[in-house]
């Protein structure tokens, strides 16, 4: 994409009809998804994904042909060229990966225009088009993808109605409410999705077996991966994306400890993440073996980035490099190594469109520069990027190998390299009809069935133990590389019985041992809160909070650091960890918060401003407990309104002003 920025303003002198042909021939300049090269073509190709080497591609067909899986016939015009300028104009506004969702409601609208005879003019659309595109999604497709698709023509039908393509009274809304993916914890439905997608105990036995056992090059590459992917909650594009030089020795706090370079997604940044104490061994060992394992392609990888125009010739064969014609025998000895292989030599030069030439008087052979052609162009289509990341170079990523090395029955070309995408992972883990690394080393589910996994599962797994460890949502979120805390939803696989077992253990325990750590907390007696004149109070993360529950319910729902009515302690060591842990978790929170009102979401300028005050008050309380004119013991207020940190001996009735708050520092 360039650094085009498109914006168009509709003509309030012209009609809708002459605003909408303004509108696509701005588009149809734009260098967005290649539109200025490919307008009039019905089938774009929009680039890579991450994590894959296949080309993405945007099949402008007709609801009836998508459903049969044809390219044609295409979308009517004109109907065709508005759907190619949306797509367009929104990708550069409302940017997507994946632009599925997208082509699928211009489809349904198109659909549903001739469905209510209202011809193919997209100037015809109307609320009543608009609900008889959502009737057509919802009886062709899941619900889930139906509430996706209205999603879209929601958005669709906002951006028309803004530019004056169409006219209507009131904002039209998707009338659809969101489908419940999962139901309750104990519904057999529920069960069902928990099992389709966490992995099964026999699968994760075999995975650590592997593992240790593994030899051959594609299940030690294949078995490394997964090991990651159970170190920490990542996609297998990210994993993908790992540099050769991803481990991270620990420093300062974190002495001892092994953290990684990951690739962010899904709008989250690239970062450092350190694995528990459990996993770092398991992690280094791992990177090291697929450091060991595609070492020969890393090595073609940095041949062609110092040399993108020469071909490589491995150390038998060196005496060829200036070699005008070649043998069909050396011809299979430069690209495979072996000698024998005439014949395979002969119809890989004939699928290249290379021409035979005279070698000797019985035989033939090829120019050694057509050769060297037919090899350059086996280079990644992106190279010297890896496909789907245009910043991490093929000679720095960790996933290449020599092309075909991981292949069963083809011969390991010793000239070019590949880049390896999530297919090679995936078909290894119990595609059908093919043999998987389960299959291999002869480990089944534990009835004798075949096991079966999708490397997506293992996330799922990692986050449902985060949970049930007791993490809070935002550090999930941060652990697992999400940018909405909301996301951690679809991955909650809890039980009804794990739900309540850190309960149960705790009424067991007396609400003791079980929930307050040893020697972290202190008790205060009714006599020293009668000598404090205190008439009520609670712990809570911070400090304490003086409000009399019997009086009135709690009016800021548990929101203690914004509350004037918390007091804290200088010198409660926990109390003092857990502000420093909220100041990092607001901070970003914030920044998400700060990108959410940059990106236009609805209420986002809310959570900006909560989050603010949140972070303003925690960081003036740090303030406070570092301050060495506060002694230890102090007791702290911060006024509601003025973000004052007060002083106190005795709790005070009415917060204090700010004057004097400053004298008591002083």
């Amino acid at each position: 994409m360039s650094g085009q920025v498109l914006h168009f303003t509709p003509n309030a002198e012209l009609g809708p009809q002459a605003n909408l042909a303004a509108f696509i021939d701005l588009c149809r300049q734009s260098e967005v998804l290649g539109a200025r090269e490919q307008f009039d073509e019905n089938t774009w190709d929009v680039g890579y994904q991450k994590g894959q080497n296949k080309v993405l591609r945007v099949i402008y067909s007709t609801h009836e042909a998508a459903a049969q899986d044809k390219a044609e016939p295409a979308l009517p015009q004109p109907f065709l060229d508005f759907a190619k300028a949306v797509l367009v104009y929104l990708q550069d506004t409302r940017p997507v990966v994946s632009q599925a969702p997208r082509i699928a409601a211009l489809r349904y609208l198109e659909a549903a225009l001739r469905d209510m005879n209202k011809g193919r003019r997209p100037t015809a659309v109307s609320p009543e088009v608009l609900d008889r595109a959502i009737e057509l999604a919802k009886t062709s497709v899941s619900a889930g993808v139906a509430y996706r698709t209205a999603g879209q023509l929601g958005l669709i039908a906002k951006f028309m109605a803004a530019k004056g393509f169409i006219g209507l009274r009131q904002p039209w809304r998707p009338r659809m409410k969101k489908p419940q993916e999962y139901g309750s914890r104990i519904s057999k439905e529920a069960i069902q999705a928990r099992q389709e997608k966490l992995p099964s105990a026999a699968a994760l036995r075999a995975l650590g077996g592997i593992f240790h056992e593994a030899s051959n090059p594609v299940d030690v590459l294949v078995s490394s991966y997964t090991a990651l992917m159970l170190c920490a909650p990542e996609r297998i594009n990210e994993v993908l994306r790992l540099r050769r030089n991803c481990l991270v020795p620990g420093e300062q706090r974190f002495v001892g400890k092994i953290g990684m370079r990951w690739a962010g997604s899904k709008g989250f940044d690239d970062t450092t993440k350190w694995f528990p104490t459990q996993m770092g061994p398991i992690a280094r060992d791992a990177v090291e073996r697929l450091l060991a394992v595609t070492n020969e392609g890393h090595k073609l990888a940095a041949w062609y980035s110092d040399n993108p125009t020469t071909m490589y010739y491995h150390a038998g064969v060196v005496h060829l490099r200036h070699r005008e014609v070649l043998s069909l025998a050396e011809v299979a000895q430069v690209l495979w190594g072996d000698a024998g292989g005439r014949v395979a030599a002969n119809v890989w030069a004939r699928s290249k469109g290379l021409e035979a030439v005279p070698f000797d008087k019985r035989r033939i052979g090829y120019l050694r520069a057509d050769v060297e052609r037919a090899v350059l162009d086996m280079l990644p289509a992106t190279f010297p990027y890896v496909p789907g990341d245009e910043e991490l170079l093929c000679k720095d990523s960790l996933a290449v190998t020599r092309t075909n090395e991981l292949h069963a029955e083809r011969a390991t070309y010793l000239c070019m390299f590949d880049c390896v995408d999530h297919g090679t992972i995936d078909n290894r883990l119990g595609v059908p009809g093919k043999e998987s690394i389960f299959d291999r080393f002869t480990f089944t589910e534990d009835d004798g069935t075949r096991i079966g996994l999708n490397s997506h599962s293992l996330r799922h797994y990692l986050n449902m133990l985060a949970q049930m460890g007791g993490l809070s949502s935002a550090e999930i979120a941060i652990f697992s590389g999400r940018k909405d805390v909301q996301q951690n939803r679809a991955y909650d696989h809890m039980s009804s019985a794990e739900v309540q077992a850190p309960i149960s253990a705790a009424l067991k325990a007396g609400f003791t041992t079980a929930l307050v750590p040893a020697g972290s907390r202190t008790i205060t007696t009714r006599s020293e809160f009668k000598g404090v004149g205190v008439v009520a109070a609670h712990t809570t993360d911070f400090g304490w909070c003086m409000h009399n529950f019997a009086a009135e319910p709690c009016q800021m729902y548990r929101d203690c650091i914004n509350c004037e009515e918390q007091e804290c302690i200088k010198g409660d060591a926990q109390k003092e960890e857990n502000l420093r842990l909220l100041k990092s978790e607001t901070e970003y929170l914030l920044e998400q918060a700060r990108q959410a009102l940059s990106d236009e979401e609805y209420g986002a300028d809310n959570w900006v401003k909560h989050q603010t005050t949140t972070l303003q008050r925690a960081c003036a309380l740090l303030d406070v407990m570092a301050d060495p004119k506060v002694v230890p013991g102090a007791r702290i207020r911060l006024d509601r309104v003025v973000n004052a940190p007060l002083l106190t001996n005795q709790a005070p009735a009415l917060p204090i002003n700010t004057r004097r708050v400053r004298k008591a520092l002083k």
